[in-house]
């Protein structure tokens, strides 16, 4: 005797099997209707990324939003949380919650962002934009479940943490605050630049399922600026790219790369603006007093039953 399980009446929690049935990637509120005979479904949520920041004191990359699945009852009601948007002087944001019944995936923190703590729910921590108590990396967040995020300036564990700034005066200098490693990783720290010639590259995005924005290349010499400026890639994921980041003599380059999704690319960065996260990955950093920060990319929710 045989029988097949996607049409085995036994199965009363799971008759069609186990197959991804809906993907949900409109932000906000949605509604969803889920079959009368089905009272369990196996969720995947992922947060929205946190977005980079941007100028003298916060370029560093967002962090990558949370990754959480499981079971959890059928409900009609699904919350796709958003990416922080694209800053200029400013700190990054953090991206939303995305939630389906009993599974949350925390946002990402933005670049430069205050605190160990904005990264909740699984979220990765966002890269350093400047040596000051204000401009710390922030740790990655702990999972639903309770596993352990990485401590911020680049420490690994379920959400890596953002990597800490780097920065000097010579010629050749490169970030080296590399965001930590996780699930979802976090942001690369920004390097700083004290000279006014000399090459300068930012640090790059954590390696991870989903993956931290680069961080950026911030000036802080007597212009005229004579050194090439390159961004920090954007970390790369388990089956994705990050985005490049941007390179060139000047002010007008320098801007990191957007983070791998979960099922997508990181933008590349261009000229002083940072490149946007791809779905829950986190956004570049914006490079120098004009550039705006890449977008942290938006959660999405896959629903099995």
């Amino acid at each position: 005797m045989t029988t097949t399980i996607y049409s085995n009446p036994f199965f009363s929690d799971t008759p069609y099997g186990l197959r991804l049935q809906q993907t949900i990637t409109t932000v906000g509120i949605n509604s969803v209707t889920i079959p009368s005979n089905i009272k369990r479904v196996y969720a995947v949520c992922i947060g929205g990324g946190g977005s980079g920041g941007s100028a003298a004191v916060a370029g560093g990359g967002g962090g990558a939003g949370g990754f959480s699945a499981g079971w959890t009852w059928a409900t009609n009601t699904a919350i796709v949380g958003a990416g922080g948007a694209g800053v200029i002087n400013a700190n990054g944001n953090a991206g939303e919650n995305t939630v389906y019944g009993m599974v949350i995936a925390g946002g990402g923190s933005g670049g430069g962002e205050v605190g160990p703590d904005d990264a909740v729910l699984g979220g990765g921590g966002g890269g350093a934009g400047r040596t000051t108590s204000s401009r710390f990396a922030s740790a990655g967040g702990t999972s639903y479940t309770g596993s352990p995020g990485g401590s911020a300036n680049s420490g690994t564990g379920y959400a890596g943490g953002g990597g800490g700034v780097s920065g000097g005066s010579g010629p050749n200098m490169f970030g080296t605050g590399t965001g930590g490693t996780g699930v979802s990783s976090g942001g690369g720290g920004a390097h700083h630049n004290a000279a006014s010639s000399g090459n300068s590259t930012g640090a790059a995005g954590g390696r991870g399922l989903i993956a931290g924005g680069g961080g950026s290349v911030i000036n802080i010499g007597t212009p005229p600026i004579t050194g090439i400026n390159t961004g920090g890639a954007g970390g790369t994921g388990d089956r994705y790219l990050g985005g490049s980041g941007s390179s060139g003599v000047g002010n007008t380059f320098g801007a990191g790369g957007g983070g791998a999704g979960y099922l997508g690319n990181g933008g590349n960065a261009s000229g002083n603006t940072g490149g946007t996260g791809g779905d829950g990955g986190g956004g570049g950093g914006g490079s120098n007093n004009s550039g705006t920060s890449g977008a942290g990319g938006n959660g999405v929710i896959y629903l099995y039953y």
